[in-house]
């Protein structure tokens, strides 16, 4: 007799729901999986060639044997499964190019992305796997942001990682096939490897995040394989996760096991894709902004003051007020709303060394202000519309305000297939020829036809080289 889901304990009712769900998921799912595949795979690209991407690379061949079997996206020697996933997860994540998670407060596929691909290098694993154990594993980041945030990313840990090693975990299982056990014990293990703060945002300690998730992950699901066993309970038991990670704060694991596959969190929350590449907290006062400027015809030359207000959390992620470096520029409201006003965008050309202190973009800092906002809302979810509000004082004395709640990009605000497809071409330009990237965008957008999932890998093997971003410029 089946006991009562009561009697399980949360590790062990997600793998439950994670083995047993049918992987024939709708034609939307599928949509969106593939859509979020590919923009990370272009900012993979894209990132390949950052100087901490390239050191990553060069570290892997010092703490591996040669040899492996896995794609690593900028060279054209490859790795072990885990290497390579550390690597491409760092490269996907190093231009804060990427797309979020709401639920999870996360980067979900900079960690998800690059540990299927390695480990479905070395299994040979078919393009429908993959996008299987994607929508698999992301439900899983859900089901934990849900149950811990914002308790969790409040206390200063960085999601991306920390809860983003779990659910990967779970997707390296589902990719794998574990059983209901030993899936568990891939997750109760995976516990061991969630650390990670938001004190490195700003560093290339950020992205590596990532890429530490990815490789961490694959490392529990095949120690669960092999039958290694962690506390049945590491999930919600003393001194487990969410007590040590999260407290009484949280929401619980209720909140998140509730709604677990129904829908699934691709299709009930989506992902965020990134219009700049910045830190996402910028971008909805980045939308007000241009909005508000092509509504009223004002120019940079014009404006006297910038009054923005957003969610205590996003003040709490740009505090770079006066940045010095491309990884601080990132995170800065300044930086970011300064290059907006000037040129009307944000591009990956503006974060180098020599255009994050250009003159002319920080002469404006002092006329941009950045608050958080006042009791009128309630923080409550990061996945709640609350907007940033962006108040433009004109130097003629006229005020001008705008407000953005859902960023461009986001699924209820998606991009469409045509910006999607410019995106992706945008990254990949200058690393790989047109025709190469023009077959991987299809062959991506056909994952479900394809064999093996070397047809995309393969085309990941270049040399991209390590600068800090000035072949942006260059091709700009």
């Amino acid at each position: 007799m089946t006991a009562p889901a009561t009697d399980r304990t949360v590790s062990e009712r997600l793998a439950r729901w994670a083995v047993n769900v049918s992987p024939e998921h709708t034609p939307a799912a599928r949509i969106a999986a593939k859509h979020a595949i590919m923009d990370v795979v272009g900012c993979m690209i894209a990132g390949a060639g950052d100087n901490g991407a390239a050191s990553v690379r060069a570290a892997v061949d010092k703490l591996s044997e040669p040899g492996g079997d896995a794609v690593v996206c900028g060279r054209l020697a490859k790795a072990s499964a885990t290497m390579a996933a550390l690597a491409n997860g760092m490269a996907a994540h190093s231009l804060d190019f990427d797309d979020t998670f709401l639920e999870a407060i996360s980067h979900a596929s900079a960690s998800l992305v690059p540990a299927l691909f390695a480990l479905g290098d070395e299994i040979d694993a078919s393009g429908n796997a993959i996008v299987d154990a994607y929508i698999v594993g992301l439900e899983l980041h859900g089901a934990l942001g849900l149950a811990l945030n914002r308790a969790h990313y409040e206390a200063g840990w960085h999601a991306t990682v920390t809860l983003g090693v779990i659910g990967t975990a779970g997707a390296c299982a589902r990719l794998l096939k574990l059983d209901e056990s030993r899936f568990a014990h891939a997750l109760n293990l995976a516990v061991s490897y969630a650390a990670g703060t938001k004190v490195q945002f700003g560093s290339q300690a950020k992205p590596l995040h990532a890429g530490l998730a990815a490789k961490h992950a694959i490392e529990a699901a095949r120690l669960a394989e092999a039958g290694v066993e962690g506390r049945i309970n590491a999930l919600e038991g003393p001194m487990g996760l969410s007590e040590l990670y999260a407290g009484a704060a949280a929401p619980g694991w209720e909140a998140g096991l509730a709604v677990l596959g129904n829908p699934l969190a691709i299709e009930r929350q989506g992902l965020t894709v990134k219009r700049f590449p910045c830190c996402a907290a910028t971008h909805r006062a980045v939308d007000a902004l241009l909005t508000l400027m092509e509504a009223h015809g004002f120019r940079a030359a014009d404006v006297e003051k910038i009054d923005i207000r957003v969610r205590q959390g996003h003040v709490q992620n740009l505090r770079y007020l006066d940045p010095k470096t491309e990884f601080e520029a990132r995170f800065s409201m300044q930086y970011c709303v300064a290059v907006a006003l000037t040129s009307g965008t944000i591009s990956l050309s503006d974060f180098t060394p020599s255009a994050v202190l250009r003159e002319d973009i920080r002469a404006y800092y002092p006329i941009i202000d950045m608050r958080a906002h006042g009791d009128e809302y309630d923080e409550g979810d990061e996945k709640d519309p609350i907007p940033s509000i962006v108040s433009v004082t004109l130097k003629d004395g006229s005020v001008h305000r705008g407000e953005q709640a859902t960023p461009k990009g986001d699924a209820a605000n998606p991009l469409n297939d045509a910006e999607r497809r410019a995106k992706f071409a945008d990254c990949c330009k200058g690393f790989l020829p047109e025709a190469d990237f023009s077959q991987l965008a299809e062959d991506i957008e056909n994952l479900e036809t394809l064999a093996s999932i070397r047809a995309c890998t393969r085309r990941l093997r270049f040399e991209a080289g390590s600068d800090a971003g000035e072949r942006f410029e260059k091709r700009a």
